[in-house]
């Protein structure tokens, strides 16, 4: 799919459709002789694009009038009136009949319940706060990515592109990575808020309007950030770097403890996934039961439909290699060097094992290609940093910031394996030493993907 000539007049002219229970449930409220406003506002909460038509439909009304927009659903609904309720919300197009495609779908799935996410986070901390003002920014926190649901119905591929680019670490948030995908397209995304923020209603609305008190308008504008934040990177991992640093955040601003406020966040999330089971809506909650060490790499969600990077390639190509054969040690290490060589484009690597008398490594495959020669044997006790390492199934980076201190725990020909950055890791069978592996790494971005593989190369090493 490609975007529309003038998108952002393709925007002001299709609103974005509604998801179809929403949309019934909207529709039998208006159809009663007296309105709920209260049942009417909760069903807009459940979805994004719904609520953006409101609020930027009474903003607009408003703006015509020289008056300020409002901030909540409320107050949208009373300045819009009963008929036109009744006239235009059932006019909003079905999400389900918009977009057909399975894979999109699900990606503009997966973005709605990471807006609700947010909200739902957003309005915890209000509540802590004690914020009598906690509608308006949960209004706002749930509009916090109208730009991208509009992406997933206009140009899937755009969002993927985005999402990729966060993935595979280029470009560190997705808000940025957006920016950076419309840009291809020639879109500044300044310009396309203010254009959309003119006729629908994005938090950038709320954050202008409250400029008069600044320390109000800072806090409510830091809420929406960290609860888009913690909505993203959870589907990725609750042990995530950028999660644990939105968590200190969090504290900061609930003047709490790390421990008070993690569990606050976490009941969160499974108050959120108990909401989204009745909707088939994918739910991070399910991410809490993860162990605290950090994975070789952090996938996002398979609904995104995005393609594996080279990593996940490398991981997917090991175990159709590891399940196609007879699972033996040796098989392993034979599929690790094919996805080292193949996958990760990591040619150089030296395979030590253990010999009989277990006081010696003795080089079974070389690799290097360079010029210095690798000695036949190693002797573990010359060299105390390969008999640690050679104590269970352990790595170690090597690289030029620590291979000075570390040469003085190896000899002559211990230091050889060493002499160029590398990564080492040892195997072993029933908790006797078995292999080391030397892989020599040309960039620290080789190091990660290493990891990974190791990992993964152990949920299948069970001797």
């Amino acid at each position: 799919m490609t975007l529309p000539a003038d998108w952002i007049a393709h925007l002001k002219k299709t609103p974005l459709p509604v998801r179809a229970e929403v949309h019934r449930q909207l529709t039998a409220v208006l159809r009663r002789d007296e309105i709920d406003q209260g049942e009417l506002v909760g069903w807009l909460r459940r979805d994004p694009a719904a609520c953006g038509f409101v609020m930027g439909s009474a903003a607009r009304a408003q703006r015509a009038k020289q008056r300020d927009a409002p901030h909540s659903l409320d107050h949208a609904l009373s300045l819009l009136g009963d008929t036109w309720s009744r006239q235009q919300i059932p006019k909003l197009p079905i999400l389900e009949e918009t977009i057909t495609d399975e894979q999109q779908l699900a990606g503009y799935l997966v973005a709605v319940a990471r807006s609700l996410h947010a909200a739902r986070h957003a309005e915890s901390w209000l509540v802590e706060l004690r914020d009598t003002s906690y509608e308006i920014v949960v209004v706002a926190t749930l509009l916090h990515n109208f730009i991208e649901l509009a992406l997933w119905r206009d140009a899937p591929e755009l969002m993927r592109l985005a999402l990729t680019q966060v993935r595979d670490n280029k470009i560190s948030t997705l808000g940025h990575a957006i920016k950076s995908a419309l840009q291809t397209k020639g879109i500044t995304l300044k310009l396309l808020e203010k254009s959309l923020n003119d006729f629908y209603y994005l938090p950038t609305q709320l954050f202008e309007d409250e400029a008069s008190t600044p320390i109000l308008a800072r806090q409510h504008q830091t809420i929406v950030l960290l609860a888009r934040r913690i909505s993203f990177f959870s589907e990725m991992g609750w042990y995530h770097p950028e999660i644990i640093a939105t968590q200190k955040e969090i504290s900061d601003l609930l003047k709490r403890d790390c421990a008070a406020t993690n569990q606050l966040i976490h009941q969160v999330a499974v108050q959120t996934a108990r909401e989204f089971e009745p909707m088939g809506f994918y739910s991070t909650a399910a991410l809490l039961i993860d162990s605290a060490s950090a994975p070789g790499h952090w996938p996002l969600p398979t609904q995104y439909g995005l393609p594996p990077n080279t990593q996940e390639q490398a991981l997917l190509n090991f175990s159709r290699r590891a399940t196609s054969q007879t699972r033996t040690p040796n098989n392993l290490i034979k599929s690790l060097m094919s996805s080292l060589i193949e996958d990760l484009k990591l040619v150089e690597f030296v395979v030590l094992s253990r010999t009989p008398s277990a006081s010696t490594l003795q080089v079974k495959i070389n690799k290097r290609v360079s010029g210095s020669a690798i000695p036949k044997d190693v002797t573990l006790a010359e060299n105390p940093l390969l008999a640690r390492l050679m104590t269970g199934m352990k790595g170690l980076v090597i690289s030029r910031e620590n291979r000075y201190k570390l040469k003085p725990l190896l000899d002559v020909n211990g230091q050889t394996l060493i002499e160029k950055d590398c990564f080492l890791q040892s195997l072993s069978i029933k908790n006797e030493p078995f292999v080391l592996l030397a892989i020599d790494t040309p960039s620290e971005q080789d190091i990660a993907p290493i990891r990974a593989l190791i990992a993964h190369l152990q949920t299948f090493w069970r001797f």
